[in-house]
C-alpha cells in the first residue's frame, strides 16, 4: 500500500517535470550538436559570401543552413512556437530565392530578418 502511495505521487510529479522541461528547452535545443546542424554559423558565413558577392559559395551556404534548418526543427518542435518554425523556414526560402536571382539587398535583409528571430527562438 505504501509503494502504491507513493507511485501516484511519483509518476504525474515526473510527468509533470518533463513536460515543463521540454516545452521551456528551446533555447538550449537550438543550439549545434555537431558538425551537420550549425545553422547561424553558416548564416554568418552566407552573410560574408554575399557582402563579397561569392555567389556560388552562398548557393552552397543556403542548401548547408536548409539542411541544418530540418534538423533543427526535429529538435524543437515541441518547445517552440510553430509560427517562429515557419517564419524562419520563409526566410531561408526567401534568401535562397534572393541567392538564385543575386538579389544581395534582398538577401541581406532577410539575414537580418533572420537573425532577429533567431534570437527571439525559444525564449
Amino acid at each position: 500500500m505504501n509503494i502504491r502511495k507513493w507511485l501516484i505521487y511519483v509518476i504525474p510529479i515526473a510527468f509533470l517535470l518533463l513536460s515543463v522541461g521540454m516545452m521551456t528547452s528551446g533555447g538550449w535545443l537550438k543550439q549545434s550538436f555537431g558538425e551537420d546542424d550549425r545553422l547561424l554559423t553558416s548564416i554568418n558565413n552566407l552573410e560574408m559570401d554575399i557582402q563579397h558577392k561569392h555567389w556560388e559559395a552562398a548557393k552552397e551556404e543556403i542548401t548547408y543552413a536548409h539542411t541544418a534548418w530540418n534538423k533543427i526543427v526535429d529538435r524543437i518542435q515541441f518547445s517552440v512556437e510553430r509560427d517562429y518554425i515557419i517564419d524562419i523556414s520563409g526566410a531561408l526560402a526567401r534568401i535562397k530565392g534572393g541567392i538564385e536571382i543575386k538579389d544581395d539587398q534582398a538577401v541581406m535583409e532577410e539575414i537580418y530578418f533572420f537573425y532577429e528571430l533567431w534570437d527571439d527562438l525559444g525564449k
